[in-house]
């Protein structure tokens, strides 16, 4: 098998549980305008990368940071981001000012594109490692 397709049942396995967690936010969310808008982002962007998969595919290790940034905005969309149980649990536990959950979702906004770009430049640029 070669390494392409060795890459493939992880791939499924990101895909199909990035759409149960997407379908289980559709299920009485706090709003439904900020769930739209938070969950957009990553409906649009698995959309290029499925429509793109067999012509252009990334790493495996992007496509987890792309998955686990999705499953960020989905919560996020689904509960909104100040009111995500988890980060109002620490919050609370640790004496907290505030729910940190967006700043946790700012700092994967910030690494995945980073990280996307420099696969996307090094792949299609004149750029060397």
């Amino acid at each position: 098998m070669d390494k392409r397709n060795s890459a493939k049942p992880l791939h499924l396995f990101l895909l199909l549980s990035l759409a149960a967690v997407f379908l289980w936010s559709m299920i009485h969310p706090r709003q439904w305008d900020t769930w739209v808008m938070e969950v957009t982002p990553a409906v649009v962007g698995t959309a290029i990368l499925l429509a793109t998969y067999r012509r252009f595919r990334l790493t495996s290790v992007t496509y987890v940071l792309i998955w686990f940034f999705s499953i960020i905005l989905i919560i996020g969309g689904h509960y909104t981001y100040a009111e995500m149980p988890l980060f109002n649990w620490l919050r609370d536990t640790y004496h907290l000012s505030r729910n940190h959950y967006d700043r946790f979702g700012h700092f994967f906004q910030g690494v995945t594109p980073a990280l996307l770009a420099r696969e996307l430049l090094l792949r299609t640029s004149p750029l060397k490692r």
